[in-house]
């Protein structure tokens, strides 16, 4: 009977040991609680035999429906799959769900690589997603927790924290990245950043002993950007007042 559709126990069937999201919104399962209250469940779960039992393979939120409705018996299309299907299943189902935070499917992607054993070639392929977007979001997957949350919070965009990471110095980056979650900078103000520091580096010449030489030489002050709230231009800090702001932007707000 593999593949066709059976009435299967909610009570033999476990969920997955490992579950994409962190954490599943109660609120979506109690709507679709009402959904299948009303109308039925449309597309039944897929699981797998695991040692006289099931295993959640896909359909994780419409077996937590069931549980919320009290159903002692859940519509499935049983099928044997092994470790690498499964794995690869979970991830495109996790990909099609809505409100998926950066890090959220950047860890779907690197579980696809990791333990999927896709190459981006293969996800591509099968999400339909673009190799670069693939990429990117890899490459958040394997950032710290505090930058991926900033990221998640929008306090900092995707886009600004690849060109703060040209940054190599681990030093210089993490005050970078602080003072960017800080003041939530533009992409236009991180690049003034990052081509600062490039600069910077480039004329820094040590000696022997590891130490810079001395010098005579005066060193130039550069302004520092920081992203007005209104055009998102950058401006200069020294310029800025309690709305961060362009001097254009001010007068306009001023006269509204």
């Amino acid at each position: 009977m593999e593949g066709q559709i059976q009435l299967i126990s909610m009570d033999l069937i476990d969920r997955p040991v490992k579950i994409a999201r962190e954490v599943i919104d109660p609120e979506r399962v109690r709507e679709l609680a009402e959904s299948i209250r009303e109308v039925g469940l449309l597309e039944p779960v897929l699981i797998r035999p695991s040692n006289g039992r099931y295993e959640m393979v896909a359909g994780d939120r419409r077996y937590l429906a069931h549980k919320l409705l009290n159903f002692k018996e859940i519509k499935a299309i049983v099928k044997e799959l092994d470790d690498h299907e499964t794995i690869v299943i979970r991830g495109i189902e996790n990909l099609q769900r809505v409100n998926l935070t950066p890090s959220e499917e950047g860890r779907v992607y690197l579980l696809l690589r990791e333990e999927g054993g896709l190459s981006t070639r293969d996800i591509s392929k099968k999400t339909g997603k673009a190799f670069g977007t693939i990429d990117r979001y890899l490459n958040l997957a394997r950032c710290p927790e505090d930058i991926r949350k900033a990221v998640d919070l929008k306090q900092v965009s995707l886009n600004v924290l690849e060109i703060l990471q040209e940054i190599e110095d681990p030093e210089a980056f993490g005050y970078h990245w602080k003072q960017a979650v800080y003041n939530g900078i533009s992409a236009t103000v991180a690049r003034l950043w990052v081509d600062d520091y490039l600069k910077s580096k480039e004329g820094t010449y040590y000696g022997d002993d590891g130490n810079p030489p001395q010098s005579n030489i005066e060193i130039e002050v550069k302004p520092i950007f920081l992203t007005c709230e209104v055009c998102h231009s950058p401006i200069e800090i020294k310029k800025v007042r309690n709305l961060v702001a362009c001097p254009e932007c001010i007068k306009k707000v001023r006269h509204q």
